[in-house]
Formats: C-alpha cells, sequence, structure tokens
C-alpha cells in the first residue's frame, strides 16, 4: 500500500466536536490516515456533549486543538488574528466578511474561520478537511476564501436535512468532496454541476471486524440492531416485527443498541406489545461493547426509512461491521443500503415501514442455519472488495496530495 510522503505537509481536520462515541467513523478516518503516514491536526468547534467517548481516541498521534468559543475572554485572540489576516491580504479578507454577512450566522463562523486561517497559516497546514458538509464546512468554506484550501467529507444526514443553496456554495468553493454512497453522489452531483465530487465507501477494517471474533451464543437466538434511537432508524418497525415474532412462537431475543430522542416512545411501545424482556434497549454503549454484541448476534436488523424531516441513513457503519463479521443481514431499501446488502445475495431487503416482510426475513433467517452462513460469508466477500476501509482511505490519502485517484474510490466529477 503506498504511503504517504514523509516530508508532505500536515492536514487539517476539521470536526463538530472531539472526542465523542457520535464520531467514531470520524475516529476510524483520522486512525486511517495516520497509519498510512499522513500527518495530522484535529480541530474541534465544540467540545464532546457526550460523556461516552471511543477509547480509540487516546491512539491518535496528531496534536488536538479546540476553536475558541466568541466570548469576552477569547476576543483579543480573535483580534491578533483578524488583524493579521486583514493586513496581509485585505482584498480576501474583506470579501469574505461580505460573504459571510450574507447568510445567518455568518458573522460567528466568519470570526472563528479567521482564528482558523490564521493558526493553520503559521502551523504550515497546506490543507483543511471538513468532517460533515454542515457546520465543520460552513466555517472550512470561509477558511478557504482565507487562503486554505478545503475539502468535505459528506454525510448523507446533513446532505438532505441542508439547503439546497448552502450545499452548492460550499460544493463549488471545496476542492473536492467525498460522499459515502453513489445515492448520495448522484444527488450533490445534480446540485452543483461544476463541482468535483467523489464517492468514496467509508468503509470498515475487515480484521477489526473479524467472523473470528464470533461466539456460540447461549439462549435465545440473538437478533441485534444498532444506532441512534431516531426516526430515520426505523426501531419502532422492528419492535412490531418481534411482535409478530412471538405471536408465530419464534425463539429469539432482540437487543437495539443506541441512545436517542426515541428512547422514551420506543420503551413504551415494547411495554404495551408485552415485549418486556424480549426487546432490550441497550442505551449508550462504546464501540467495544458492540463489538461483542456482534460476535453473539444470529442476524444483524438495520429497519431504516425517511424521516418525515427527509432525513434518512447513508450505508450505516454498523451494517458493514456485522456484515464483516459474517453476521446475515436484513435491511430496507433505503437510500445508499442496495450498493452493499443485494438481496438474496449479501442479505435481506424489505421495504421500510414494512412490519410483516421484516418480521417474515428474520424467521427465515433464523430458521436456516444454511441460509445464515451462506448470507453472511457473502456479506462479508461484499465488505472486503468494495468496503475496506484501509484501501479507501488510501484514496483519500491520495486526494489530499492531489494525486490521480484510483478507482477504488469511484471518483466521478459531478460535471460527468
Amino acid at each position: 500500500m503506498a504511503r504517504t510522503p514523509p516530508d508532505a505537509r500536515p492536514v487539517g481536520i476539521l470536526t463538530r466536536s472531539y472526542p465523542a462515541l457520535a464520531q467514531a467513523a470520524d475516529l476510524e478516518e483520522i486512525l486511517g490516515l495516520e497509519r498510512l503516514g499522513r500527518r495530522l491536526h484535529v480541530f474541534a468547534l465544540e467540545p464532546p456533549a457526550d460523556p461516552v467517548t471511543d477509547a480509540a481516541g487516546s491512539g491518535v498521534r496528531g496534536p488536538v486543538s479546540h476553536v475558541p468559543d466568541i466570548e469576552i475572554a477569547s476576543l483579543g485572540t480573535f483580534l491578533a488574528a483578524h488583524a493579521a489576516l486583514l493586513a496581509t491580504a485585505p482584498r480576501a479578507y474583506l470579501s469574505t466578511l461580505h460573504s459571510a454577512l450574507a447568510r445567518r450566522g455568518g458573522f460567528a463562523d466568519f470570526l472563528r474561520a479567521g482564528w482558523l486561517a490564521r493558526r493553520l497559516k503559521r502551523e504550515r497546514i497546506a490543507h483543511l478537511h471538513a468532517h460533515s458538509i454542515s457546520y465543520p464546512a460552513d466555517v472550512a468554506e470561509l477558511v478557504g476564501r482565507l487562503g486554505v484550501p478545503f475539502s468535505i467529507s459528506a454525510g448523507t444526514r446533513d446532505i438532505w436535512l441542508s439547503q439546497p443553496d448552502d450545499l452548492r456554495r460550499k460544493l463549488d468553493g471545496a476542492r473536492f468532496t467525498v460522499t459515502r454512497s453513489e445515492y448520495d453522489r448522484h444527488m450533490l452531483a445534480g446540485l452543483a454541476p461544476r463541482a468535483t465530487i467523489h464517492r468514496m465507501y467509508r468503509g470498515v477494517d475487515p480484521e477489526r471486524f473479524h467472523p473470528r471474533l464470533r461466539e456460540r451464543a447461549l439462549g435465545a437466538p440473538l437478533v441485534l440492531a444498532v444506532g441512534r434511537l431516531c426516526e430515520k432508524k426505523g426501531f419502532d418497525t422492528l419492535i412490531e416485527a418481534c411482535r409478530i415474532l412471538v405471536r408465530r412462537n419464534v425463539r429469539f431475543r432482540c437487543d437495539i443498541v443506541g441512545w436517542g430522542e426515541e428512547h422514551a416512545a420506543l420503551e413504551q411501545r415494547i411495554d404495551a406489545a408485552g415485549l418486556f424482556g424480549v426487546v432490550v434497549l441497550t442505551g449508550k454503549l462504546p464501540h467495544p461493547a458492540v463489538i461483542e454484541r456482534y460476535a453473539c448476534a444470529s442476524v444483524f436488523v438495520a429497519p431504516s426509512r425517511i424521516g418525515r424531516d427527509g432525513d434518512r441513513d447513508d450505508i450505516p457503519d454498523a451494517l458493514m461491521e456485522a456484515m464483516a463479521m459474517e453476521i446475515p443481514v436484513v435491511a430496507t431499501r433505503v437510500s445508499g443500503i442496495p450498493e452493499l446488502v443485494r438481496h438474496d445475495e449479501t442479505g435481506f431487503l424489505v421495504e421500510p415501514d414494512a412490519p410483516q416482510a421484516l418480521a417474515e426475513a428474520i424467521r427465515r433467517v433464523l430458521a436456516d442455519k444454511g441460509l445464515r452462513l451462506r448470507l453472511g460469508q457473502a456479506g462479508r466477500k461484499a465488505v472486503t472488495a468494495g468496503f475496506d476501509a484501509r484501501r479507501n482511505l488510501q484514496s483519500l490519502d491520495q486526494l489530499l496530495e492531489k494525486r490521480e485517484v484510483r478507482d477504488v474510490c469511484s471518483a466521478v466529477p459531478a460535471r460527468a
């Protein structure tokens, strides 16, 4: 595997918060780039709101800095940074200020972008990569106007909950944008035809998520789901499917791992369906504990849907992780999921919000050991062939070096 040249200038990584469990996939990207030899400096816009963090964060070698909040104590820092920028490039500075003032919240973003741009230039950081096309990219786009090129990793949630004009502005300003599915790339390509947009599957480490970690489960077969407890995850549909399975005398237990705003409503559904002790909301768990759940699972379920606000999954990291461990999966035909899960080949696909179909697919998997084996092995092959994080991160590393992108990244200019 090609490695970053040792004399390459460092790259800044801009995240909303760090460290945080919710940014586990971003952390894996940071660690992967460092393993390739890429020198990084992580900048966080907010402190972590979640007290549960991933212990892997301690493995990051590069420095981590927090962009100061806008408050009286930090005004001197902001003034010094902005005065230096104004003195060295007044035209770019005033043009950026004018652009920032034209949008909501732009002045606050401009103050923080000025601090960050000055810091990047002082540390000879050649490029800024924003994790998220929402708030981090708002700041990064202004940093780009102030003289430091930027790029974006765009997640599905941020894409579909953003205003088209805001997306277009950031896409056009970025040197490149990477998306996590062809579904998202196609949407953004139509929105910003002049932008350069690449589809780069996020991927997983197939050695960290390996079938050798699987254990023989004791008791009833485990049906596992992992994700934030929110509308788009469709866990209410899974609970209804579990009620149907219990009525049909199917022996199983179900763990739903995660946290979120729908926790209380889902608990009420479980109680109303008489599923206490059968379906369990485990709450938030660190990643090693989630892997322990994978090890015992008989089937993994991703009952995703498009939310009423337009929010949706891309290709859930947990789905890829489960498939890498040869766990057979049942998922829905939503957004980028069919790019990984091919019906009756690498898993089962059903329509969203269809508890009867979901229950029947789960029942089939639980009832047939040979089917579980076939789907599990095919699922891992699909992940290792196209969703290997190491190969995909090499493509991102090459993009950061302005080198030609390998076809594993499936880089396609939006105008093509």
